[in-house]
């Protein structure tokens, strides 16, 4: 005979499924963000006049993350739905290694993560290309247009960085005709922390969700294998 399952079980087993189902969902969708970040034609412009190799893997980082929590979403659906002890715990312990990665993960960005100082490097690089530009430099000249034509800005720090006599057509506004007031470091690094700040508030969902999936996996977990016992 089948063993009774009781409605708090039932409930439960029932928000597990949905919760995985939700995870397996939120990886998807940090799986085509990284899809996203990694096919926008204007960030790898900037990522080839630029030296930031870890946004280059950064982006490789999120795909790998989102087709793991797809198979961890996968997985731990299965587990509820199949009634599984083994697999509850081979899941809980999968998903307490990945939430505690996340979080160290994060906890080393926040720590080394500096707005200004990473400013002032994307500025000195933008003025490093501008110097390039103006010896015929094809390359530098074409990425230096891009980038104030796309981001409305002008010079790395600002107008100032070119001659009064030099300042391109690209510094000044289509509508207006006036020049930029902001320089293209300020504005790279609001565009970056734009892409960064959707990638992380996805993260930070899942990270969230996940918690709770652990504490519904280990209640259902003790409950499968108690009434095991009582069925041997």
């Amino acid at each position: 005979m089948a063993p009774h399952v009781d409605p708090a079980t039932a409930w439960m087993k029932y928000i597990l499924f949905t919760i995985n189902f939700v995870i397996w969902v939120m990886g998807g969708a940090i799986l085509g963000l990284g899809i996203w970040v990694r096919s926008d034609s204007d960030f790898w412009e900037y990522h080839r006049g630029l030296d930031i190799p870890q946004y280059y893997q950064a982006c490789y980082l999120v795909i790998t993350l989102g087709v793991i929590i797809l198979i961890i979403g996968f997985f731990g659906c299965c587990g509820a739905a199949l009634d599984s002890p083994c697999m509850l715990f081979t899941y809980f312990v999968i998903l307490v290694i990945i939430v505690l990665m996340e979080l160290t993960a994060a906890g080393l960005v926040w720590k080394h993560a500096d707005g200004e100082k990473f400013q002032q490097f994307l500025t000195d690089s933008i003025k490093h290309a501008i110097d390039r530009s103006q010896h015929e430099n094809m390359e530098a000249f074409r990425f230096v247009e891009l980038l104030q034509l796309h981001l409305e800005c002008c010079g790395g720090y600002d107008k100032n960085d070119y001659h009064m006599d030099d300042i391109p057509q690209s510094c000044s506004s289509d509508r207006t005709n006036n020049i930029f007031i902001h320089g293209c470091g300020e504005n790279i690094r609001r565009y970056l922390e734009m892409k960064a700040g959707a990638i992380g508030g996805v993260a930070l969902g899942l990270v969230l969700i996940q918690i709770l999936c652990l504490i519904f996996t280990g209640c259902l977990f003790c409950i499968l294998r108690e009434d095991s016992k009582d069925y041997m």
